[in-house]
């Protein structure tokens, strides 16, 4: 049974997108509720954040009226907010990391699979 969503994610469409896209193909328990709406409200923040930077141009900075060069804010929002999404999601047992997603597909080599493989070529060249 899916977990039923709190009414501040229900009625903010993106908060209620990610919502779901963070719950499709996962189990959680309703305990887990709280820490998944505060993941989709860190999510929500890294959007704004990401749309005022875009807003801004190609600047990453802007002189203060003391005529200090000091970045905006936002970055130091969007720093934070990903610490805190990689937090949540380590507490959910979320997977956010490309080597864990591919679930040990990939294969590792040794210097033993490597010289037998060189080793099965030369033989199989030879026969």
């Amino acid at each position: 049974m899916p977990i039923k969503k709190p009414p501040g994610i229900e009625s903010d469409a993106f908060k209620s997108a990610k919502w779901d896209e963070l719950t499709h193909g996962r189990s959680f328990s309703q305990s887990d509720a709280p820490t998944l709406g505060l993941l989709c409200q860190w999510y929500k923040i890294v959007d704004q954040a990401q749309t005022e930077l875009d807003d801004f141009g190609n600047q990453t900075a802007y002189t203060n009226d003391m005529g200090d060069l000091k970045a905006f804010p936002q970055i130091s929002t969007l720093k934070t907010a990903s610490a805190e999404i990689r937090q949540l999601n380590k507490q959910l047992g979320i997977c956010d990391t490309h080597e864990e997603a591919d679930d040990g597909k990939r294969a590792t080599a040794t210097v033993l699979s490597v010289v037998s493989g060189n080793r099965a070529k030369r033989q199989s060249r030879t026969a």
